[in-house]
Protein backbone atom coordinates (compact mmCIF):
# COMPACT_ATOMS: atom_id res chain seq x y z
CA UNK A 1 0.00 0.00 0.00
CA UNK A 2 1.48 3.55 -0.92
CA UNK A 3 2.09 5.74 1.77
CA UNK A 4 2.25 9.89 1.74
CA UNK A 5 3.45 11.88 4.07
CA UNK A 6 2.56 14.77 6.66
CA UNK A 7 3.84 17.25 8.05
CA UNK A 8 2.66 18.60 11.43
CA UNK A 9 4.09 21.76 13.55
CA UNK A 10 3.91 21.23 17.13
CA UNK A 11 5.56 23.00 20.19
CA UNK A 12 9.27 21.28 20.79
CA UNK A 13 8.47 20.98 24.23
CA UNK A 14 4.93 19.19 23.69
CA UNK A 15 6.95 16.85 20.70
CA UNK A 16 9.33 15.61 23.47
CA UNK A 17 7.20 14.69 26.34
CA UNK A 18 4.24 13.30 23.73
CA UNK A 19 7.82 10.91 22.36
CA UNK A 20 8.93 9.84 25.42
CA UNK A 21 5.44 8.78 26.79
CA UNK A 22 5.46 7.29 23.79
CA UNK A 23 8.02 5.11 24.31
CA UNK A 24 7.54 3.48 27.57
CA UNK A 25 4.55 2.64 25.33
CA UNK A 26 6.74 1.25 22.92
CA UNK A 27 5.44 3.15 20.19
CA UNK A 28 6.50 6.26 18.15
CA UNK A 29 4.91 9.55 16.84
CA UNK A 30 4.43 8.05 13.23
CA UNK A 31 2.69 5.06 14.53
CA UNK A 32 0.52 6.67 17.65
CA UNK A 33 -0.59 9.17 14.69
CA UNK A 34 -1.54 6.24 12.26
CA UNK A 35 -3.46 5.12 15.02
CA UNK A 36 -5.44 7.89 15.30
CA UNK A 37 -6.17 8.27 12.01
CA UNK A 38 -7.07 4.24 11.97
CA UNK A 39 -9.74 5.08 14.85
CA UNK A 40 -11.65 8.37 13.33
CA UNK A 41 -12.19 6.46 10.50
CA UNK A 42 -13.45 3.28 11.95
CA UNK A 43 -15.42 5.25 14.47
CA UNK A 44 -16.14 8.17 12.54
CA UNK A 45 -15.50 10.51 15.39
CA UNK A 46 -12.28 11.82 16.96
CA UNK A 47 -11.86 8.88 19.43
CA UNK A 48 -10.94 10.93 22.29
CA UNK A 49 -13.45 14.00 24.42
CA UNK A 50 -12.28 17.14 23.23
CA UNK A 51 -13.12 19.90 25.89
CA UNK A 52 -12.74 23.73 25.52
CA UNK A 53 -11.41 25.42 27.75
CA UNK A 54 -13.54 28.99 28.67
CA UNK A 55 -12.32 32.41 28.56
CA UNK A 56 -11.35 32.10 31.84
CA UNK A 57 -9.11 28.91 31.73
CA UNK A 58 -11.72 27.90 34.66
CA UNK A 59 -12.67 24.07 33.62
CA UNK A 60 -14.52 23.17 36.67
CA UNK A 61 -17.48 24.98 35.52
CA UNK A 62 -17.69 22.87 32.38
CA UNK A 63 -20.74 20.06 32.41
CA UNK A 64 -18.80 16.67 33.20
CA UNK A 65 -18.97 14.73 30.38
CA UNK A 66 -20.82 10.97 31.39
CA UNK A 67 -18.18 8.57 29.81
CA UNK A 68 -18.47 5.05 31.43
CA UNK A 69 -15.07 3.52 30.35
CA UNK A 70 -13.36 6.72 32.27
CA UNK A 71 -15.46 6.44 35.48
CA UNK A 72 -14.63 4.09 38.72
CA UNK A 73 -17.38 1.17 39.19
CA UNK A 74 -18.74 3.41 41.93
CA UNK A 75 -19.58 6.27 39.35
CA UNK A 76 -20.94 4.35 37.26
CA UNK A 77 -23.17 2.82 39.69
CA UNK A 78 -23.84 6.61 40.96
CA UNK A 79 -25.15 7.56 37.44
CA UNK A 80 -26.93 4.60 36.78
CA UNK A 81 -29.26 5.17 40.31
CA UNK A 82 -29.40 8.24 39.05
CA UNK A 83 -30.68 7.20 36.01
CA UNK A 84 -33.00 4.87 37.87
CA UNK A 85 -34.41 7.20 40.14
CA UNK A 86 -35.25 10.49 37.32
CA UNK A 87 -37.36 6.51 35.41
CA UNK A 88 -39.07 6.47 38.42
CA UNK A 89 -40.00 9.97 38.87
CA UNK A 90 -41.03 9.89 35.53
CA UNK A 91 -38.42 11.97 34.04
CA UNK A 92 -38.01 10.55 30.74
CA UNK A 93 -38.78 11.39 27.11
CA UNK A 94 -40.25 8.28 24.31
CA UNK A 95 -37.06 7.32 22.73
CA UNK A 96 -38.39 8.19 19.31
CA UNK A 97 -37.90 11.69 20.07
CA UNK A 98 -34.96 10.99 21.78
CA UNK A 99 -33.52 9.01 18.67
CA UNK A 100 -34.57 11.81 16.55
CA UNK A 101 -32.57 14.28 18.35
CA UNK A 102 -29.28 12.31 18.36
CA UNK A 103 -29.60 11.45 14.67
CA UNK A 104 -30.29 15.28 13.82
CA UNK A 105 -27.60 16.65 16.44
CA UNK A 106 -24.77 14.06 15.30
CA UNK A 107 -26.16 13.53 11.41
CA UNK A 108 -26.45 9.80 11.57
Amino acid sequence: MPTATIQVRMDTALKQQVERKLKTMGLNMSTAVNMLAHQIVRQNRIPFDIIADDANNNLKELPKTVNADKMTDTELKQHLLAGYHQAIAGDTRPAKEVLAEMRAKYNI
